[in-house]
């Protein structure tokens, strides 16, 4: 049953007829990829307090009645937006993490891995890693913004969704760390506090740069030596 967003598309009543070489599905896949990228830039550019569904859909070059047609409300595209934003970083992240490991990644992403990183690598793949997660943020501040900020207590469902993504990266981390092997209790938890300090120093790292912080903005590249201790410390004593 067509819903009320496309029960006057001409392309529907027609029986899905082809425009430009597309059919009706590949075209609302192209409008909801436009209204994920209008969403990353006025998020992450105005912020999400300030943006509305009129502000998107201009950014976009699309009407509001299309924005339904993909997303139920602004809540609906930030965690989108959030979600694209993650796995932009999670990609660039296990691209550094594969030539450290003698591993297949299949069309999903998803590495396997049954031993996980050599300890003797440990230091210079954490090293390549974090840096590529970092960059991934730094290179984009709009990225940056809404991984860091806005997505940060909007809601209890946005809240469930980011700490779903949280203890995405912490699986990730047990699994380059561990391989297949089961974790410990203990070793999920200190997975878990990995992916907060490094979320922790890069939010201080963000907000230092905003123009009416008044805290000192220290060198990413400092953020990254104290991250790699971390690591190594946290592999060594809890992870191997």
């Amino acid at each position: 049953m067509p819903t009320s967003a496309t029960a006057g598309d001409p392309a529907t009543r027609a029986g899905g007829r082809r425009y430009g070489g597309a059919d009706p599905t590949e075209r609302q896949a192209r409008r909801r990829s436009a209204l994920i990228s209008a969403g990353l830039d006025v998020f992450g550019t105005d912020g999400y307090a300030k943006a509305s569904v009129k502000s998107v859909c201009d950014q976009a070059g699309l009407t509001q009645r299309y924005f339904y047609e993909s997303f139920s409300d602004r809540a609906d595209l930030l965690v989108a937006v959030y979600d694209d934003c993650v796995d932009f970083a999670r990609t660039s992240t296990i691209a550094a993490a594969s030539s450290f490991l003698d591993a297949a990644i299949d069309e999903t992403g998803v590495i396997d891995a049954s031993e996980g990183i050599p300890a003797e690598a440990i230091s210079d793949a954490a090293r390549a890693i974090l840096q590529a997660f970092m960059s991934a943020l730094a290179d984009d501040a709009r990225r940056a913004r809404v991984m860091l900020v806005e997505v940060v207590g909007v809601s209890p469902e946005i809240e469930r969704v980011r700490m779903r993504a949280i203890h995405g990266w912490a699986d990730l981390i047990l699994m380059l760390a561990r391989g297949s092997r089961p974790p410990t209790t203990r070793q999920r938890l200190a997975s878990v506090g990995l992916v907060g300090a490094v979320t922790q120093l890069m939010v201080d790292w963000y907000v230092a740069g905003e123009a009416d912080s008044d805290i000192p903005r220290e060198p990413l590249e400092d953020v990254l030596d104290v991250c790699v201790e971390l690591f190594v410390a946290a592999h060594g004593r809890l992870l191997n």
